[in-house]
Parts: structure tokens; sequence; C-alpha cells
């Protein structure tokens, strides 16, 4: 592990602590990390980030940056019983010692839980992707929520603390900012994570249906599934990453049809030329937070078909096709593969949610906020 982040000397004007300590998976929230520091960079700022940088391609260009990395650990932790819980007590017994590390900053920038915050900064920023904890408590079962209220309350307590001392509150889209008020009683600003448009482009469509994401029980496989098997004339593709000894893809195995092909370690590459050829880009989680692989997807030419929920409905925004079950799906996915709209109309609305755009929309809201 590189122990810093070396560039050229700092012409920063504020002292800014970015804090994301644990990095188990690369996803959107990491994405997000990565443009917000570049963005501050870009703004000579002297920027600091509290967490582990994974060897990963994608973190390449970090290393050229001006920004410190300061160890949120001496050691490896990956809980696999009541992991929250024990973040929540490991952070609580490490704040005074990671405050004399860090030092004095001018501004605090939580990118992964609110949670998390140390104290050292003057002002505090939480970029939220969504209340999850809050929000499981309040889905479960009446009969047993009584539990879960008494399982999350050291982790309701300590979010609720953090929270009221949060100077602004940004958010991934407006189906998060609606759960933050509803949780947390706090208006929050919508900023669409960054999606890289550029990495993607239309090919020469094909008959050809795909879907992107890890293979985890809340990417709802079992919809594609029973759509391609409701549609034997049509090629579906999941291209996504598991973990070793997953149960849960070796499920979407044992229940796919033929003309189902699962793709388990799919590479950006892999994805691009993929969206490129699909003519339809087919999401199935319900109740997604934002969704970059739909922006993605669009970006490619492809034509979307998301559930009625959460943050893709912002982003088709009116250009592709809703669903609510498997019927209106595979109404939907035969409609998206006869449409005519031309490819390009997808990739320019895509670019609404570019990475230029996050970053610009993000210094621009510190600024409005007098943090910058």
């Amino acid at each position: 592990m590189r122990s810093s982040i070396c560039g050229n000397e700092s012409l920063a004007s504020q002292k800014i602590l970015v804090i994301h300590p644990y990095f188990y998976i690369i996803g959107g929230a990491e994405q997000v990390l990565l443009k917000i520091l570049e963005a501050l960079v870009e703004q000579k700022q002297d920027c600091s980030l509290l967490g582990e940088l994974p060897e990963d391609s994608t973190f390449n260009n970090l290393y050229t940056l001006n920004v410190k990395q300061i160890s949120y650990s001496d050691t490896n932790f990956r809980p696999t019983r009541f992991p929250t819980h024990q973040c929540l007590l490991r952070h609580l017994k490490l704040q005074n010692k990671l405050r004399k590390k860090v030092g004095k900053m001018d501004l605090e920038v939580s990118t992964q839980e609110p949670m998390y915050f140390i104290g050292a900064g003057k002002k505090r920023v939480a970029y939220i992707h969504f209340p999850a904890n809050l929000t499981r408590m309040q889905n479960s079962n009446l009969k047993h929520r009584w539990f879960w209220k008494l399982f999350y309350s050291p982790i309701t307590f300590q979010l609720r603390q953090q929270i009221k001392r949060v100077d602004l509150l940004i958010c991934n889209s407006y189906y998060t900012q609606r759960a933050i008020m509803d949780c947390w009683g706090r208006e929050a600003e919508v900023i669409y994570p960054p999606v890289d448009v550029e990495s993607f482009k239309p090919l020469q469509k094909e008959l050809l249906v795909v879907s992107v994401g890890r293979f985890v029980p809340t990417k709802n496989y079992e919809l594609i599934v029973e759509v391609a098997k409701q549609m034997p004339d049509v090629q579906f593709i999941i291209a996504g990453r598991k973990s070793l000894n997953d149960s849960y893809y070796d499920k979407i195995v044992s229940l796919k049809p033929d003309n189902l092909t699962l793709d388990a370690n799919a590479t950006l590459d892999n994805v691009s030329v993929l969206l490129g050829r699909a003519k339809v880009y087919l999401h199935c989680m319900v109740g997604e937070h934002f969704g970059i692989s739909v922006g993605e997807a669009m970006a490619a030419g492809c034509v979307p078909v998301v559930h009625d929920s959460g943050g893709p409905v912002e982003i088709v925004s009116g250009l592709g096709f809703l669903y609510d079950d498997v019927e209106e799906c595979v109404k939907a996915v035969r409609k998206a593969l006869q449409s005519t709209v031309d490819p390009q109309v997808f990739v320019e609305h895509a670019r609404l949610f570019g990475v230029d755009v996050f970053k610009k929309n993000f210094v621009s809201l510190l600024e409005k906020n007098n943090l910058l």
C-alpha cells in the first residue's frame, strides 16, 4: 500500500479532510470520492484522505495528485457479523487517536457514512448515498420493529448526533433527498453522482438485452430470469462481479434459461462493448438510490427499461420504459427492442450526468455555502 499520494507543492487555501475509511468494493461511492478529490485538488485545496486506497487501476490517476493519505487504522478489519455495529465501536475507539494524527482542518467531507466524522474540521459536508440503516428499521415488519429499533439504537443515536453537526448535506437523487427528510428531518442538496460517459459509446446495435451489476440479491436478477424465459427468441446477458463461494450467483445459474448468459468477471472494457452492442438495458433493482449503470447504458445508446422506483426513474426522465412487475417488464422490453429512437438521443441525455458536470456542481455548491 502506498502511504501517500504525491504531487507538486500545494497552493491550497484550505485544509480539507475527506473521510472514506473502508474500500470493501469499488462502486458508486468510490467514484464519488475520486471525483470529489479531483475537484478539490483542481481548486488548489490542501486535501487529505482518511482511508486506505486499494491497489486498483481505478485509483491510478489519484497517485499523481497532491493528496495526503492518512491511514484509518494500522490493522485490517473486515467484520462478518454485525458489521455496522463493529465498525461504529471501532470508530469510537479510534476517534481521539485520529484527531491527533490528522490535526486541525478547515473542512471535513464524508463520502461514506456520516458516523465516521472525527471532529477535526471547523465545518462538515456529507455526501449521502442513502440513509440505509434507518430505512431498514422503518421498513421492517411491524411485529418485529421494536427489536430492530433496539438493535439499531446505537447506530441511530450516532448518526443523529453527527447529522446535527453537518453544515451541508448532499445526496445522489431526489429519491434519497426525500428519504433523508423522512429519516433525519434535514434538507439535502441533490448532486447526481458522476457517470464516466466518455468510456461508453454506441456500436452496431443488436437485439440484445444487457444488465450490469454485482451478483447480490438486491440486484433482483430473478426478474431477468423470468423475463428471459418469456422471451426465448431474445438474448440476455448479465455482466458483473461475484464473490468467492457466491450462493446468489449459483442460484441464478441454476434458474437461468439457455438464452441468458452470465459474465461473472466482467471488466470495464467488456461492459463498454456489451452496452455498445445492446439495444436495451434492463435494470431490475427496486428502490435503487441512483443507478450509475443506467447512465452508462444511456451513454452507450441503450434504450433503458427500469423499475418504476428510485433514482433510475430520474435518470431515464421519460426517455425509456418503466415497469412494476414481470408482465409489465416483458411488455416494456419488447417495446424497447422495437424502438426507433436514435441512440444519440440517449447519449446526449447521459451527458447531464457526466464527470465534469458533477465536479462543477460540487464546487459551486460549496462556494454557495461559503465552504470554499
